[in-house]
C-alpha cells in the first residue's frame, strides 16, 4: 500500500498560513512602492502689492480707580455712553462698545499685599473711511477717554479686491514659471497636477496698543485733533503646486 503523508494537524496549518500572510504584508510595501512619474515639479510663484487700508480704527477707554465699586462702575458706564452718542452722530464714523473689565488692584503695606481698591475699564472701538473726522473726534472723546490704539483696516471690498486681482498676477506667475522649466528641461509643455491658491496675506493690522499710563487716568483736559493716516501695508497671495511636463 502507498505510504500516507502524515496529517498535519489544523491549528498547525493555520499558523502556517497567518505566518505566510505576514511575511507577504511585511513584503508588500517593497514591491508596492511606485517611483514617482519622471517630470512632476512642484513650484510655488508670488505677487505682492503695498496698499492704504481704506478703514481707520481707534480704541479708547474708560478707565476709573478706586474703591467705591458701583461708583467706578457708574462712572465709567456714564462716560462710555456719551462717547458712544457723540460718535454715532458724526457720519461716516461705526462706534460700537467692547470689553468691560473689573480688575481688584493690590499695594504692599509694610510687607503685606492687601488689595487697594478696585480698576475698572470699557472699550470703545471706532471705525470710518474719513480719518480727518476720526482725528477730530478722538480730539473730542480725549476729554474724557484714554486712547489706546489707532490702525489702518481694510474692508471686505478692498480684500476681495486685492485678492482678486494679486491672484490672477500669481497664478500667472505660476505659469510661467511653469512654462519656462518645462522648455530649460527640454520638454514641449505641461499639464496641471494639484493646485493651492492662498488667501490674501498681510491683510491683517498689526496694532500696537498704546500703554495706559497712571497719571492719565484722572486727566479730563481738552486734547486737540489729531492726524490719522493709516500707513502703506505688503499684501500678497501665492501659488503652490505642481506639473506634470510633457514632451
Amino acid at each position: 500500500m502507498p505510504q500516507r503523508s502524515p496529517a498535519v494537524p489544523l491549528f498547525l496549518r493555520r499558523g502556517a498560513m497567518c505566518c505566510a500572510l505576514a511575511l507577504g504584508a511585511l513584503a508588500g510595501p517593497a514591491w508596492a512602492e511606485q517611483p514617482a512619474p519622471a517630470g512632476l515639479l512642484r513650484l510655488q510663484a508670488q505677487a505682492s502689492a503695498e496698499v492704504v487700508p481704506d478703514r481707520s480704527v481707534a480704541s479708547l477707554a474708560a478707565v476709573a480707580q478706586g474703591d467705591d465699586l458701583a461708583a467706578l462702575n457708574a462712572d465709567v458706564a456714564q462716560r462710555l455712553d456719551a462717547a458712544l452718542r457723540s460718535a454715532r452722530a458724526v457720519q461716516g464714523v461705526q462706534a460700537s462698545t467692547g470689553e468691560v473689565s473689573t480688575q481688584p488692584r493690590f499695594r504692599d503695606v509694610g510687607g503685606t499685599v492687601r488689595q487697594d481698591g478696585w480698576t475698572v475699564s470699557a472699550v470703545l472701538t471706532l471705525r470710518t473711511a474719513d480719518p480727518d473726522k476720526l482725528g477730530v473726534l478722538l480730539g473730542e472723546l480725549g476729554k474724557t477717554l484714554q486712547l489706546q490704539s489707532v490702525h489702518g483696516e481694510m474692508s471686505a471690498t478692498q480684500r476681495q479686491h486685492e485678492l482678486d486681482t494679486l491672484g490672477a498676477r500669481a497664478i500667472a506667475a505660476f505659469r510661467a514659471r511653469a512654462q519656462a522649466a518645462a522648455r530649460e528641461f527640454g520638454y514641449a509643455g505641461y499639464t496641471l497636477g494639484e493646485v493651492q491658491l492662498s488667501d490674501l496675506q498681510g491683510a491683517e493690522p498689526q496694532s500696537r496698543p498704546m500703554m495706559l499710563q497712571q497719571g492719565m487716568l484722572g486727566a479730563r483736559a481738552a486734547q486737540p485733533a489729531m492726524a490719522v493716516q493709516p500707513g502703506r501695508r505688503e499684501v500678497s497671495v501665492s501659488v503652490n503646486g505642481s506639473v506634470q511636463l510633457v514632451h
